[in-house]
């Protein structure tokens, strides 16, 4: 069988549609999994048998992780709330995301210990969004009481709605505050002592970011670098969408290849072996990916970076269809609710087309006939482009309802400018850690490609048939 985990992760991918279709009994797939696992050891020299078996008890499994998905506890905090003359609940918890200011509300999430409810105190578990009218100075790990209603998140669509988007992070319940008197510090908790740390840098990095650049900049970086997004204007976000080029605002793969680069040309420098080497940067791959919010884009590039490093580290040659194909079933199996996130699907989605049409559209043009340096390298980020278009144009015509054929043109240009700006921000975030003053010396290149990637886009979108609306 040719690349193995490739159509594993497709059969459990459609036991994970399946069983959101059809939603099958719990135990119904426990029974049929134990008796095609008893088929399987029991038929296993007969290849053919062996290999159907295995593809269905992958399909099984994708079908269980599903189900198991949306089983609650029976002590999970939806149980405990009645949607009924706006009730008054007390809640005990700890804080387990990092508290974000953004649309004038301060938001974090609350893993529940206990709640009380009609002067009855039950034992609960599960997470409830908090929604603040007002900045407060908490952080990740601190243990609060909280009191006020408890409501499900508004629906503002079908699917894809605010709501659905909330359940796939296992949250069911938002409770407003309104005032300070609604919250009760306690001690604090340690938490995860490494993602607090993760915490910490991010907050510093940030600083840095806010100290040498004004807003607008200062906004633009910390979305490139650190994933960051609240800040940004709707104006500029609206504008990156009309254009197809609002996915450089996202962390992404080449992040990722930047911190190793890097990374390793430091370590190269100390003169430390090759194993070493990839050690450490895996261990700083992972520490980046907690310091941008672990999304899935991240996520997904520094699962297939662990895996191109240790296919180095085994000597083995490494596959990018086996790596993308570990990425998404590491994420499906934590989660296999995200297989219908959109973000999810752009960015497998937009990789695999690229590894897929590339190579079959620069067959077709011949691009390494050309003698012309520069054109040869304008040709290739012309297909790549084309070749990522091709892929995730049908998911954001029927996700956003728009077809920007301008896109291609558009990535083209400001791709360059995105990795100029990128490499730029990291090395003012750097510097800024090490010396202060050193960082003043990247904040004005840096604001001026920011400046001049805004106003390229902003003529891009106003060409004729840029984009149009379906």
């Amino acid at each position: 069988m040719k690349r193995p985990l490739v159509i594993l992760t497709v059969f459990y991918c459609l036991g994970i549609i399946f069983a959101d279709f059809t939603r099958v009994n719990f135990w119904i797939i426990v029974a049929t999994i134990i008796l095609f696992f008893m088929i399987v050891i029991s038929l296993g020299r007969n290849k053919v048998i062996f290999l159907t078996c295995v593809l269905f008890l992958a399909v099984l499994l994708g079908c269980l992780s599903m189900r198991n998905s949306w089983t609650m506890s029976n002590c999970h905090i939806r149980k405990f709330v009645v949607y009924k003359n706006n009730s008054f609940y007390w809640l005990n918890g700890r804080i387990v995301s990092y508290p974000e200011f953004k649309n004038n509300h301060l938001w974090f999430i609350v893993q529940t210990r206990q709640v009380q409810f009609d002067r009855i105190r039950y034992k609960c578990c599960g997470k409830v969004l908090i929604k603040m009218d007002f900045q407060s100075a908490l952080n990740y790990g601190d243990n609060l009481i909280l009191a006020g209603s408890l409501n499900p998140p508004p629906r503002f669509g079908r699917r894809q709605g605010y709501r659905d988007f909330l359940a796939r992070q296992g949250i069911y319940l938002i409770m407003p505050i309104k005032n300070s008197r609604q919250i009760i510090h306690q001690d604090k908790s340690r938490g995860f002592g490494f993602i607090r740390w993760c915490f910490c840098l991010r907050v510093q990095l940030e600083q840095v970011i806010n100290r040498h650049l004004s807003s607008l900049p200062a906004s633009i970086l910390e979305a490139m670098v650190l994933g960051q997004k609240r800040n940004i204007p709707w104006l500029v976000n609206d504008s990156m969408v009309k254009s197809g080029t609002v996915h450089i605002l996202v962390v992404s793969g080449f992040n990722v290849g930047i911190v190793a680069l890097l990374i390793n040309l430091l370590l190269k420098i100390l003169r430390l072996g090759r194993k070493l080497r990839i050690i450490l940067i895996v261990i700083c791959l992972v520490i980046y990916c907690f310091v941008t919010g672990a999304s899935n884009p991240v996520i997904r590039a520094t699962v297939m970076g662990l895996v191109f490093l240790m296919a180095y580290f085994l000597k083995r040659e490494p596959d990018v269809y086996n790596s993308l194909a570990s990425a998404a079933l590491f994420i499906l199996v934590i989660n296999p609710r995200q297989i219908f996130d959109i973000g999810f699907q752009l960015s497998f989605v937009s990789v695999l087309a690229i590894v897929y049409f590339y190579p079959k559209l620069n067959g077709l043009v011949r691009l390494e006939l050309c003698k012309i340096k520069l054109l040869k390298y304008i040709g290739q980020g012309c297909l790549v482009s084309f070749s990522a278009w091709l892929g995730t144009m049908v998911i954001i015509a029927l996700n956003f309802k728009i077809v920007a054929p301008v896109t291609v043109l558009a990535n083209i240009i400001i791709v360059p400018l995105a990795t100029l700006i990128t490499l730029c921000g990291f090395t003012l975030v750097l510097s800024g850690l090490i010396y202060s003053d050193l960082a003043c010396f990247f904040s004005l290149p840096t604001a001026v490609l920011i400046t001049l990637l805004l106003n390229i886009n902003a003529v891009l979108i106003k060409l004729p048939l840029a984009f149009f609306y379906l």
